[in-house]
């Protein structure tokens, strides 16, 4: 996947939360994880990811 498709795909994802609305964006989330979740279908991938997610300290840097 190219930066220019996870910039796309992230507007999308964007527009998705901006049209269900701020009441129900969390339910939206919820089910798109789970549904990313499945079809990732690796239980220490899907760790590896929770971890990064987690970490708002290297958001935007190589991680150094």
């Amino acid at each position: 996947m190219t930066e220019s498709d996870l910039d796309s795909l992230y507007g999308e994802l964007c527009r998705a939360v901006t049209e269900v609305g701020e009441a129900r964006a969390p339910l939206f989330l919820a089910r798109f994880a789970l549904l990313a979740i499945g079809h990732i279908d690796d239980p220490e991938r899907v760790r590896a990811l929770l971890a990064s997610a987690r970490d708002f300290g290297t958001v935007g840097t190589s991680g150094a």
